[in-house]
């Protein structure tokens, strides 16, 4: 393992491995390591592919994927994140960031919100524009120019752990907001029970694509950091069993000598096996994630921040902090901003 001398989020030392594990989406073999600190809580991959190699880690397969299942049932799909969103706003500019083909921006009403989304696949970018009617920037979020100050709602689901520089990524964000505006993210929780249970089979790994991953202390404390608000900061029931157990599975075949099919390139189910597959979800699956969620420990965490005056100062005071000081005045640091659990 390349050994991480610091955290990237806190600067502290105290870091110790945490897993390894392959990319079990596409049935590969290399293993990638994971490193955690036990000040902030943040884990994250000291050594993640290069960008060269990206193209190979989210290829056509994944792409294929991601995009049917954000446009399969979109409007039930997509309801929980509209309600949240009708909490605090009503209509106005809304980004959607790695807005994928378009599954979420098309569920919304074009007559309450002007559509803006994100999307570095072009192919997907283009069935968003269809798809919503939204204007759409293909290429990273570090790459889009839209003016400072402009967007009252920003959405982000299962984007933020793809992120090479986190507080990077969130200060585009919070540029972009206006100063009444919110940011909505939805992505796996590294302390929930299911990634306890499953360990480097839980699904939510998502290696090597996924390089940071937050809980809801470490992620309380990016967001403080990088001058926002926490708003709401919960689990729903929302659950990576099914895909998780499926990995177990495939690792079984393997180990008697068959080679079962990746879940990149999933096959067409046939009519016994959906009824086996309700029957699991119904009498498993659901109890099990609503518990899970009343407990804080889903496999999802949902989160709402909005800019914060206050939390700006703090992320500058954490800015102009000497590098190498001490790790009790990071302790009492993480200590104060990650109190939300």
């Amino acid at each position: 393992m390349k050994r991480a001398v610091q955290c990237p989020l806190c600067r502290g030392s105290e870091i110790s491995h945490f897993l390894s594990a392959p990319d079990r989406f596409h049935l590969r073999t290399k293993t990638y390591e994971l490193a955690r600190c036990s000040i902030c809580a943040c884990v994250w991959m000291p050594d993640p592919p290069c960008h060269a190699e990206l193209p190979f880690h989210y290829d056509d397969d994944y792409n294929r994927v991601t995009s049917s299942a954000g446009q399969t049932l979109a409007p039930k799909r997509w309801k929980q994140q509209r309600a949240l969103i009708s909490r605090y706003k009503h209509g106005g500019k809304l980004l959607d960031i790695g807005c994928s083909s378009g599954g979420f921006l098309g569920t919304l009403d074009p007559r309450q919100w002007e559509l803006y989304g994100i999307e570095i696949a072009a192919q997907m970018a283009s069935e968003a524009r269809a798809t919503a009617g939204a204007e759409v920037f293909t290429g990273s979020v570090m790459d889009a120019s839209f003016a400072q100050n402009s967007f009252d709602v920003i959405t982000c689901f299962d984007v933020l752990e793809h992120q090479y520089d986190p507080p990077g990524f969130l200060a585009k964000v919070r540029g972009w907001l206006k100063w009444d505006g919110i940011f909505i993210a939805v992505l796996p929780n590294i302390d929930s029970w299911e990634s306890r249970m499953f360990g480097t089979f839980w699904y939510g790994l998502e290696l090597p694509r996924h390089p940071f991953h937050f809980s809801r202390r470490s992620l309380a404390y990016l967001m403080r950091t990088a001058g926002f608000e926490v708003m709401s900061l919960t689990t729903p029931p929302i659950s990576f069993i099914e895909r998780s157990v499926s990995y177990c599975y495939e690792e079984m075949l393997r180990g008697l000598g068959l080679e079962p099919r990746p879940q990149s390139r999933p096959k067409s189910a046939n009519l016994l096996w959906k009824v086996v597959r309700k029957a699991f979800r119904v009498s498993l699956i659901h109890p099990y994630s609503q518990a899970a969620a009343l407990a804080g420990q889903g496999g999802s965490i949902q989160a709402v921040f909005r800019k914060s005056p206050f939390a700006i100062q703090v992320a500058k005071e954490y800015s102009r902090r000497d590098r190498t000081a001490s790790e009790s005045r990071f302790k009492s640091l993480c200590t104060c901003l990650s109190s939300t659990q």
